[in-house]
């Protein structure tokens, strides 16, 4: 008997696997045959070969590999997927309940498809190498996709799609978070009361406390703000230094006068003391007396 071979391993938080599964230490391994179910995520199916696809929320597909080992057939129910791997010079397939689309490469394929209950089907291919086919499944009509194109087809019939237009093939974008804002309650009676009575343990600041449950209700639009604020002085409190300050304060922005330069003056003539007829006439005398006595 033939071993399954592995198409890839499955990488989803709340997808549903039937078929050959097996458990790895790189995910969930399926083979051909096996179903995947994506939940209200999306799920990824990483190829062994390389590259993956992604199945959209609540679709299911169902993988198959060819008996070389290279081929890929997918099988999906109404809903979509998205697929970007480099294939090899092959052919892979995609089945949607009314259409089957045929890949050649080689190329880079990067291609989304939604199927939809009622026979529409959207096709969309990214870039310029890829080679896609879209033909009917009950009928004879074929399609070529050219790159970067979008193509819509409707009940069933590969015969003139709608081409680029505002239909979104592929996974639907994930809807926005929203963020409750979440609007304070009022204070009830209880609360507004325990709150006062915690205020009235604190000496400091019962009596503005107790001002302020008195003040009227504010209207809306008109605000008023008013402060009470004790002032507290301690006799016993050091005084403050305020030696340096007002010490820079006199540096940083009062005038400091300059040196006053001051030239020398010359010296003064000795001034000639003028003896007094007193003396002059006592000089007089003595110089008389002692020319009588010694002659």
């Amino acid at each position: 008997m033939q071993a399954q071979q592995s198409v890839g391993n499955v990488y989803a938080s709340d997808a549903a696997v039937k078929g050959d599964v097996r458990q790895t230490s790189a995910g969930l391994e399926v083979s051909n045959g096996s179903v995947i179910t994506a939940g209200q995520h999306s799920a990824t199916l990483r190829l062994s070969r390389g590259g993956q696809v992604r199945i959209c929320p609540g679709t299911n597909l169902t993988v198959n590999r060819s008996v070389k080992g290279q081929e890929l057939m997918f099988a999906m129910s109404a809903g979509s997927l998205e697929a970007q791997y480099a294939l090899p010079p092959i052919a892979d397939a995609i089945l949607t309940p009314d259409f089957r689309i045929l890949i050649s490469g080689p190329a880079s394929v990067d291609l989304s498809v939604s199927a939809q209950a009622n026979g529409d089907a959207c096709v969309r291919s990214r870039g310029e190498d890829s080679y896609i086919v879209v033909s009917e499944l009950m009928g004879n009509d074929f399609y070529r996709l050219q790159g970067n194109e979008q193509a819509l087809f409707h009940a069933g019939h590969a015969k003139d799609p709608e081409i680029n237009g505002p239909t979104i093939c592929g996974c639907p974008a994930p809807p926005p978070v929203e963020r409750a804002e979440i609007v304070p309650a009022p204070p009830t009676p209880d609360q507004k009361a325990a709150a006062l009575s915690a205020v009235k343990n604190e000496p400091a600041v019962a009596a503005a406390a107790s001002a302020a449950a008195a003040l009227p209700p504010q209207q809306q639009g008109n605000l008023q703000i008013q402060v009470d604020a004790p002032m507290v002085f301690r006799g016993n409190d050091a005084a403050p230094d305020v030696t340096a300050t007002l010490a820079r304060v006199h540096m940083e922005h009062l005038p400091w006068p300059g040196t006053p330069v001051v030239a020398p003056q010359p010296p003064a003539a000795p001034a000639r003391t003028k003896q007094s007829p007193e003396k002059a006439e006592k000089k007089g005398f003595l110089h008389r007396l002692v020319k009588a006595l010694f002659g």
